[in-house]
C-alpha cells in the first residue's frame, strides 16, 4: 500500500502534439491539468481535457475491488490506493501500476502514442475480470467545470468502436481490443476536489460524466482512447532510458511538437503554451545539440515571418493562434539562436534566408519602435512587464524593470556582434556594425558597472537598481560577451557564486534583499510576489556554466560542476528526465511551478553535454 501522504507524486506523459496524460501515482487527480487525455483543439494550442480517468474495478468472487481513488469533500473514495503496491514510470511513454488484492494481482499500464492524441490502457489480472468506467468532460485544461446542463451521448460501431459525443460533436473514440460487454450508465459524479489547485487558490471542484462501463470477459482487456487520428501502430515501444544524458535528451523532445502552422516548442507542462522567449533559449539544447537542424530552422523561419516593427511574438492566443507582441528580449534571443544554428549546421543558405530579418530587427532596435528606445547607445524600454521577470497580478507588476535592463543590453551587444560575424561569413563588409557594438559596449561600462558586479537595470531617471539578481550573468556568458575584461568578469562571476548559486540553479534574488521571498506557494498574489524574488531557476545554470567555461582554465574545477549538479540530475532521473520550472530557495528545495519546463531541460542538458566533453 502507498500511504495517502505519498500519493501526490506526479507523473507526466506528453504526446508530442501539445497534449499529454498526467496524474498522481495513486490516480487521485489533484490539478485541473490531470487526466488521461488532454488534447489540443488548435494544435498545439487550446488544450482540452476530454478523458479524466477510468473508474476501474477488479471483479472476482462476486465482489468488485476498486483500483481507483478520488478526492471528495472530507473524504477519499473509493480506496483503490490501499491495494497499490508499486508504480513504475517507464521511459517517457508509459507508466505501470501493480495491485495486490490477495486473491489476484493486477498490472495496469497506460501508454501514450507519440505524435498522436491517443493513449492505450491495458489491464492484466492473475484471476478475475475488469469493469472500466470512463469519466469524461470537455473543457480547457486550465479550468475545472461544474455540471451545466450539458449532454454527452455515445454511439457504438460494432464490433469494438465507441464514439463519445459532446453536444452532438464527436470528441473521443474508444477502440476495445479484447472481448467485452457494455453496460449503459449515464451518471454524473459530483464534487471532485483538486487539492493542489485548492492550495493555490485556483478553481478546484469538478463534476464528471460517466456514459457507460466496459466489462471484460476475461482476465485481460486493452482500450485505446484517441481524439482525432487513430495511431497507425499501437505496438510502438520506446526503450528505457537510464543514462542521464539520454534521459534528458529524450525528455527534451517532448517539448517539440508539430502544430498546424509548423513545428513549435511548448514552454512547459502542464499549463504553459508556446512562448517566443522560451523557444529561442531552448532551441540549442532541445534540437541543435542532437543535430535536429531542420526543425530548428523551420521554427526560426516561422517566427521571423511574424516579425513586426522589430519584435517577434511573445506568445500566441490559444484558440486562434494570433501572435502577441510584448517581450523586448525575444528578437535578441532569436538572433542568438540563429547564430547557434549556423555554428552547428554551417548552413550559409539558411543565413542568406534570414539575414534581412536580422538586419530589420537591428534597424528597429537602433531607431526605436515605441516600446524599444535607443538612448545613448543603450536599449531602454517602456511598459512592463517586458523582460523574462514578468510576474503580475491585479494590475501590479512585481518586477517592472522599465528602463535599460542589464540582460537586454548584453543581448543587444551580442546581436550586433552576431550580425557583424554573419555578414563577414557571407563575404560582406560589416564595419558599421562593429562601430555600433563598440559604442554600446562603452555606454554599458559607464552605466552598469558597480563596485562588485553590475546593476540590474537603469531606470528612465538614470537611477541604477542595486538588486543582486542573476540577469548580469548574461554579460559574460553569451557568445559575444559585452564584458570581456577578465577582472570585471571575475567579479561578476564571484558575486553570482557567492550570492545566487545553488545546486538546483541560480536564485532569482539575493537573500539579503528586503524583497527576498524564498518559497513559491499560496494564492496567486503570494506566488507572484515570490516568483522572481528568491526561488531557484534551473535554466540559468546554462548561462552560469557558459560563463564558468569562459573564465575557468582549471579542467578539474570545471569537472567538479558535474558533481555539483548531482541533486538536480537525481531529481530528473526520478521524474522521467523532466526538470521543473523552479525550486524553493530553502531546504528541502521543493520543486514548484511547472512539473516540466522546456528551458530547464534544454539548458541543463546542453551544459551537461559540454561538461562531459572536457
Amino acid at each position: 500500500m502507498i500511504p495517502l501522504d505519498q500519493c501526490e507524486e506526479e507523473w507526466l506523459l506528453p504526446t508530442r502534439t501539445g497534449g499529454y496524460a498526467s496524474s498522481t501515482i495513486c490516480g487521485i487527480n489533484a490539478r485541473t491539468y490531470h487526466g488521461y487525455l488532454i488534447v489540443p483543439l488548435n494544435q498545439p494550442h487550446h488544450r482540452f481535457l476530454i478523458l479524466s480517468k477510468f473508474e476501474d474495478f477488479l471483479l472476482i468472487n462476486g465482489n468488485a475491488y476498486s483500483m481507483s481513488t478520488n478526492h471528495y469533500p472530507n473524504s477519499y473514495y473509493p480506496d483503490g490506493y490501499k491495494y497499490l503496491v508499486n508504480v513504475e514510470k517507464i521511459g517517457n511513454n508509459k507508466i505501470t501500476w501493480y495491485y495486490d488484492f490477495g486473491y489476484s494481482q493486477v498490472q495496469k499500464t497506460l501508454k501514450v502514442h507519440k505524435g498522436y492524441n491517443a493513449i492505450t490502457i491495458t489491464y492484466i489480472a492473475t484471476r478475475g475480470k475488469f469493469k472500466l468506467c470512463p469519466f469524461v468532460t470537455f473543457r480547457s485544461h486550465h479550468l475545472a467545470k461544474k455540471f451545466q446542463n450539458e449532454f454527452f451521448t455515445y454511439e457504438i460501431y460494432p464490433p469494438n468502436i465507441i464514439y463519445v459525443l459532446y453536444e452532438g460533436k464527436r470528441i473521443l473514440n474508444f477502440e476495445i481490443h479484447d472481448k467485452y460487454e457494455l453496460m449503459n450508465s449515464g451518471y454524473w459524479y459530483y464534487n471532485f476536489i483538486y487539492k493542489l489547485d485548492q492550495e493555490l487558490g485556483n478553481n478546484y471542484m469538478e463534476d464528471l460524466y460517466n456514459p457507460f462501463c466496459i466489462i471484460s470477459t476475461s482476465n485481460k482487456i486493452s482500450v485505446t482512447a484517441y481524439y482525432d487520428q487513430r495511431p497507425k501502430d499501437l505496438n510502438v515501444e520506446e526503450t528505457d532510458h537510464y543514462d542521464i544524458l539520454k534521459l534528458l535528451s529524450v525528455a527534451g523532445k517532448d517539448f517539440v511538437v508539430k502544430g498546424k502552422d509548423g513545428w513549435a516548442i511548448i514552454a512547459g507542462y502542464h499549463w504553459f503554451d508556446e512562448w517566443g522567449r522560451d523557444t529561442f533559449i531552448s532551441l540549442e539544447g532541445l534540437l541543435l545539440v542532437d543535430k535536429q537542424y531542420d526543425i530548428a530552422k523551420q521554427i526560426i523561419l516561422r517566427y521571423l515571418n511574424l516579425e513586426k516593427r522589430g519584435m517577434l511574438p511573445n506568445n500566441f492566443i490559444s484558440y486562434n493562434g494570433e501572435p502577441v507582441y510584448k517581450g523586448v528580449d525575444i528578437s535578441l534571443w532569436a538572433i542568438n539562436a540563429i547564430y547557434k544554428t549556423y555554428i552547428y549546421s554551417r548552413d550559409n543558405d539558411f543565413i542568406r534566408k534570414v539575414f534581412d530579418k536580422v538586419l530589420d530587427i537591428i534597424d528597429w532596435y537602433s531607431k526605436g519602435n515605441g516600446v524599444v528606445y535607443n538612448v545613448d547607445n543603450l536599449i531602454f524600454h517602456k511598459g512592463a512587464p517586458r523582460t523574462w521577470m514578468d510576474a503580475s497580478y491585479d494590475s501590479r507588476i512585481v518586477t517592472p524593470r522599465e528602463g535599460a535592463a542589464v540582460e537586454i543590453n548584453a543581448l543587444w551587444y551580442n546581436a550586433l556582434r552576431i550580425a557583424e560575424f554573419l555578414l563577414k561569413e557571407l563575404g560582406e563588409k560589416a564595419e558599421y556594425l562593429s562601430v555600433m557594438a563598440e559604442k554600446v559596449k562603452k555606454s554599458f561600462a559607464e552605466k552598469f558597472i558597480s563596485q562588485n558586479g553590475l546593476y540590474d537595470y537603469i531606470s528612465w531617471d538614470n537611477i541604477p537598481d542595486k538588486s543582486i539578481r542573476p540577469n548580469q550573468i548574461f554579460s559574460i556568458s553569451l557568445p559575444f560577451p559585452i564584458i570581456d575584461d577578465k577582472n570585471i568578469a571575475s567579479k561578476i562571476l564571484t558575486l553570482i557564486e557567492s550570492k545566487l548559486l545553488r545546486q538546483y540553479g541560480l536564485s532569482s534574488l539575493s537573500r539579503e534583499d528586503p524583497n527576498y521571498k524564498p518559497v513559491y506557494k499560496g494564492d496567486r498574489r503570494s506566488r507572484d510576489e515570490a516568483y522572481h524574488n528568491g526561488p531557484i531557476w534551473p535554466w540559468l545554470l546554462g548561462a552560469y556554466v557558459d560563463a564558468k567555461l569562459k573564465l575557468e582554465s582549471n579542467i578539474m574545477e570545471l569537472k567538479l560542476l558535474l558533481e555539483y549538479l548531482n541533486p538536480l540530475l537525481t531529481h530528473a532521473s526520478k521524474n522521467q528526465g523532466y526538470i521543473p520550472e523552479i525550486f524553493d530557495d530553502i531546504p528541502p528545495y521543493r520543486p514548484r511551478g511547472c512539473f516540466a519546463q522546456a528551458w530547464s531541460n534544454s539548458e541543463v542538458y546542453r551544459v551537461l553535454v559540454n561538461l562531459s566533453k572536457l
